[in-house]
């Protein structure tokens, strides 16, 4: 009864409409065939304001939360649609009838999916009238993001590599970084869990900007010892401060054991020596993005075995990009490198 009583009174408000509307939409006068005209600009032929709504990220589909609003003057009733071009991937539009005349504001609906992390100039189109307006992308997750980090540590973040050449079965695998944290001297250490289950942990020094690892010193997410002790270091890896050709370590690890060569073992004591190769001079092109601020940080990994003279056994350059993190890992000397490469551009939230 109840559903019936709300039919019926939808329908007396329909029939009303319809009565008011008769002489306007008459078929005489072209009903809904007619086509609204109007304009984007005021009175002194200026453009009017265009607000955008919601957040734009590299890789995420636009919904209804992104959206433009235009203030549009109708001059006629009827059906129209206000639409901008396409740039990045993405474009905004929409389409309606109007039923009266004069200023109103639209909701004009965003698609597509952004490419790169960039502020991009759109130009929206309605009738012969043309505005711009910028619309900005993130390339690290939702509102700020890990924008101004070149190593973010924002839970739920991840990062997906791959080894090259692959190191026997090892191919791709993720990084994620998990929900708990702990601390230690006053750094909130995050928790980045890989795929091929194991954990590491980075924290940040947002005062100095410097990046720590609680681990050995060996380079992100490769073993390079047969055997470590049972206790981490905690040393920076990065220094954003840092100028050009300028050197940190961490203090000595051991004892570890290294296979020197097949079935051969050597014991001793290991370290990192860091250099900052450059600093956001040359773009970076790798799994099909480029990145424009990069970080190049040379780490030589030095071996000192008992009763023995220190070498280093191992030097590879990390590229860290600013809002990415981790982009490349290139170690050893060419020809005979081993990659960890970024494949994608990674979500940072």
């Amino acid at each position: 009864m109840k559903s019936s009583a709300y039919k019926i009174f939808n329908l007396l408000i329909i029939t009303v409409l319809m009565a008011s509307c008769e002489k306007e939409f008459s078929l005489e006068n072209g009903g809904f065939s007619m086509i609204a005209r109007g304009t984007l600009l005021d009175s002194l032929g200026d453009c009017k304001q265009i607000s955008v709504n919601g957040n734009y990220k590299v890789d995420v589909t636009l919904t209804s939360t992104n959206f433009i609003q235009a203030n549009v003057n109708f001059i006629t009733t009827g059906k129209y649609i206000i639409e901008s071009d396409t740039v990045n991937g993405i474009w905004f539009r929409d389409s309606g009838f109007v039923l009266n005349t004069g200023a109103l504001k639209v909701n004009i609906k965003g698609f597509g999916k952004p490419l790169l992390p960039k502020t991009s100039v759109f130009t929206l189109k309605f009738n012969d009238t043309y505005c711009t307006f910028p619309v900005t992308t993130s390339g690290s997750g939702n509102s700020g993001g890990g924008g101004n980090d070149y190593f973010p540590t924002s839970k739920a973040s991840n990062w997906t590599y791959k080894f090259i050449p692959n190191i026997g079965s090892l191919d791709t695998f993720r990084v994620t970084v998990a929900e708990d944290t702990f601390t230690i001297d006053s750094l909130e250490y995050f928790k980045f869990g890989l795929s091929l289950s194991d954990t590491f942990f980075f924290a940040k020094n947002s005062n100095i900007g410097n990046y720590y690892s609680l681990s050995t010193p060996e380079f992100a997410y490769i073993y390079i010892f047969d055997s470590v002790p049972d206790h981490l270091l905690l040393y920076p890896f990065l220094k954003e401060s840092a100028a050009v050709n300028e050197t940190w370590e961490t203090p000595e690890y051991g004892t570890v054991k290294l296979e020197a060569s097949p079935g051969v073992y050597e014991y001793g004591d290991t370290k990192a020596k860091f250099t900052i190769v450059s600093k956001n001079t040359v773009p970076y092109t790798i799994g099909g993005n480029t990145y424009q601020n990069v970080i190049a940080v040379r780490r030589d990994i030095w071996f000192k075995p008992t009763n023995g003279t220190d070498r280093i056994i191992l030097t590879g350059i990390s590229y860290y990009a600013k809002g990415f993190g981790l982009i490349d890992q290139v170690l050893g000397i060419t020809p005979n490198t081993q990659s960890l490469s970024i494949t994608r551009q990674p979500t940072i939230y």
